[in-house]
């Protein structure tokens, strides 16, 4: 059991109450009975004492006690070890940087992760829906909340301050919110952006829109990935900020395989139909620039002959053709909405849309574009309305619902 002990410092007795000694102590063992290694821990005040003595004994009897040294951890120390904890490939330790650096840093890095409280967390994610999406605020969060469950997995704290972050229960049941009409760009809009697209880079963003590529899987179009016959693309390849040094020499460059697919698995690999005119300008494209590599790769960077345009560069020529088009709110992610949107209108089932974009589950799927789902069942409805219901009017006070016949009464009448 606990004990606490008072020791009494040499201040003189008036100032006893503002000098900076901590009389009590709490002795106390860890787990493991008269093996367990014998603790203490100072403090000021004897209720204080009293109270953790109480937590210490009440946490070895639930088996949740957590060593309070390993609380006083840093954030920044914990996320360090939790971003190093598996295998992640150069692209997304680059991400998982730049996320900490620009939304964790600031509020968490210094502080000892167990001083960090669901007050902290919900006034942090107030804060971030005030400069930030809703989807974007909820993939940080996410990630948050996975640092935390890991610090709790490896006894660095005892919970995880995300869990009560939010007074509404069950309010997070998904790291993916649904996108809104005004996400999505009519034909009009998609063709204006590609319009204002210098025409080296025009055929990526035509796999964008017309392929429902992400823009790394745009620059990774190859002859080699191409069955022009079948007119299918496949999403092999993608060119990252972070790239792959086996194949393409360098950090900045291009690796195998698409987000959520094994590359050793090539029957997994994301492969989706190409548009007869888009198959047409991937023709022109080559017909006009050529193609490089051993894999005759389409795009090539303006500045290095034989080598990948950069990540970056794509992202901002996208930039700069919806600002010249006049609708500079739409990013590349636009282009796999109206994909997705259109595929959808057309009555695609939707396991084929989510196999053609590489969204893990049809689920994803179904919460992103939720709302074009519930209008194509709509639509559904009112086809089946069309072949039934015109000529159901001469058959009304004839067919009787089963479960309404009299007792007694024949199933065959």
């Amino acid at each position: 059991m606990a004990s606490i002990k008072k020791e009494d410092c040499g201040c003189p007795r008036r100032q006893k109450s503002k000098c900076a000694h901590k009389p009590y102590r709490v002795f106390y063992r860890e787990p493991g009975g008269r093996a367990g290694s014998l603790r203490q821990a100072s403090f000021k005040l004897l209720e204080d004492a009293q109270a953790f003595a109480v937590k210490v004994e009440r946490d070895k009897d639930l088996g949740t006690y957590v060593d309070p040294k390993q609380g006083q951890r840093s954030f920044a120390n914990v996320w360090e070890e939790w971003v190093n904890a598996g295998v992640l490939e150069a692209s997304s330790k680059a991400n998982y940087d730049s996320v900490y650096r620009n939304h964790y840093k600031e509020p968490f890095g210094s502080r000892p992760i167990g001083s960090i409280t669901p007050s902290d967390i919900a006034k942090w994610e107030e804060k971030q829906r005030v400069n930030y999406k809703a989807y974007g605020v909820q993939g940080r969060f996410s990630v948050l909340s996975s640092v935390f469950n890991y610090a709790v997995d490896a006894e660095i704290i005892g919970r995880n301050p995300c869990r009560k972050a939010n007074a509404r229960k069950n309010a997070r049941k998904t790291a993916y919110v649904p996108v809104s009409d005004d996400e999505i760009p009519t034909t009009e809009e998609v063709l204006g952006i590609i319009a204002e697209a210098p025409k080296r880079i025009r055929a990526g963003f035509w796999a964008m829109a017309g392929c429902g590529c992400r823009p790394g899987e745009a620059l990774g179009v190859s002859d080699e990935s191409m069955d022009w016959e079948g007119a299918i693309l496949h999403k092999t390849h993608q060119v990252s900020a972070h790239g792959c040094n086996e194949i393409s020499g360098q950090n900045r460059g291009v690796k195998r395989g698409t987000k959520h697919r094994d590359p050793e698995r090539p029957d997994l690999l994301v492969k989706a139909p190409v548009p007869a005119s888009v198959l047409e300008i991937f023709a022109d494209h080559i017909d006009s620039f050529g193609v490089w590599g051993d894999r005759g790769w389409f795009f090539e960077s303006p500045r290095k002959s034989e080598h990948h345009p950069s990540y970056d560069w794509f992202l901002n020529q996208f930039k700069e053709a919806a600002g010249r088009a006049g609708t500079p709110d739409y990013t590349p992610k636009s282009f796999r909405h109206f994909f997705v949107s259109q595929a959808i209108h057309e009555g695609i089932p939707l396991f084929e849309v989510a196999a053609w974009v590489g969204h893990r589950t049809t689920r994803v799927t179904e919460v992103v574009y939720g709302h074009l789902v519930r209008r194509a069942m709509d639509r559904g409805a009112n086809a089946i309305e069309n072949r039934l219901g015109l000529g159901l009017a001469p058959f009304k006070g004839v067919i009787v619902p089963p479960q309404w016949l009299g007792e007694g009464a024949d199933d065959d009448t």
